[in-house]
């Protein structure tokens, strides 16, 4: 297999198994660029801002690991993994989604007693993280993913997200989820990934769903 900094980057121009995550993951890095701001605001003022923590707490929970790593972990890992047994960066990923669960229930349960410092502590761990996680997905993981999955498989993978949308996660959960996402991204003057046509273009050619 040949190195990823030789393989051509994820083509967010098309629908395609790694793009729909790409596009997901700049949602996810959004809410990570606001829980960074709410640790710091945390910390200077020994409070937690519980409303808007509670909000990306949710967007985190449900968006970030029940959607999106639901749709790695049950559709596009285990067919990377038939293609190649064993092959490792699915595995260093899988164990950094559990990680990753861990720094969440840190946080709910920091929210939960008012423990503005493990609440920092919690959120500063979980986006370095999940901004490491997600470079590692874009820049090899899914470069990687480009070349295994032959057109039949890609498609075979985009039916398993859509069903995790419309089965699993139930209809208008993602746009709901989006809209939050967005609110807070608003409140804290982060950008938003929606604001990208081509980016909203991925996050709503699965679940159908459309920008307010």
């Amino acid at each position: 297999m040949p190195c990823a900094d030789h393989l051509p980057p994820v083509d967010l121009s098309r629908v395609s198994a790694t793009s729909i995550l790409s596009g997901e993951h700049r949602v996810i890095l959004q809410v990570l660029d606001v829980v960074e701001k709410l640790a710091a605001l945390a910390l200077r003022d020994q409070r937690i801002p519980s409303e808007h923590a509670s909000q990306a707490l949710e967007v985190l929970a449900k968006f970030a690991d029940r959607c999106h790593h639901g749709k790695e972990e049950t559709v596009l890992f285990p067919v990377l993994e038939a293609i190649q047994p064993g092959f490792s960066p699915v595995q260093m990923m899988r164990a950094e989604h559990v990680e990753s669960r861990a720094f969440i229930r840190a946080m709910t349960e920091a929210v939960a007693a008012g423990d503005a410092a493990s609440y920092a502590r919690a959120a500063n761990g979980y986006v370095d993280l999940l901004r490491q996680h997600i470079h590692k997905e874009d820049d090899i993981l899914f470069r990687f993913a480009g070349q295994m999955l032959t057109p039949a498989q890609d498609a075979e993978v985009l039916d398993g997200y859509r069903r995790i949308e419309h089965d699993d996660m139930g209809d208008g959960t993602h746009e709901r989820l989006l809209g939050i996402a967005d609110t807070l991204a608003t409140t804290y003057g982060v950008p938003r990934a929606s604001d990208s046509q081509q980016i909203m273009d991925l996050l709503t050619a699965i679940c159908g769903c459309k920008k307010d």
